[in-house]
């Protein structure tokens, strides 16, 4: 069986210096605590992205090229918004009942 790769290595990403490519990726860089976002990555990227283990912290930072796998990881690992209580009743009072 064979399929794409997109995750490049740290030397491969090295080879990439001086090129409009790492400067866009540059650009893209995010970090995380969360391998599962990596995992997540290596399953479903569009684009080409490396990861950086940081021992220093136990992060990963991640260099993107693709904007949609951005928005991708961020949809998925980003926490939700608690929803809102729900209105039961809405009591209006009438500010000019009496004049």
């Amino acid at each position: 069986m064979i399929s794409r790769f997109n995750r490049l290595t740290q030397d491969e990403f090295l080879l990439l210096k001086g090129t409009d490519k790492i400067a866009n990726m540059i650009g893209n860089k995010f970090k995380t605590y969360d391998f599962d976002v990596v995992e997540f990555l290596e399953e479903n990227s569009m684009g080409q992205f490396c990861v950086i283990k940081q021992d220093m912290d136990k992060s990963w930072l991640i260099y993107f090229e693709s904007t949609e796998d951005i928005a991708m990881v961020l949809r998925n690992y980003t926490p939700k918004e608690p929803d809102a209580p729900s209105i039961d009743k809405i009591n209006i009072v009438d500010d000019f009942e009496n004049t």
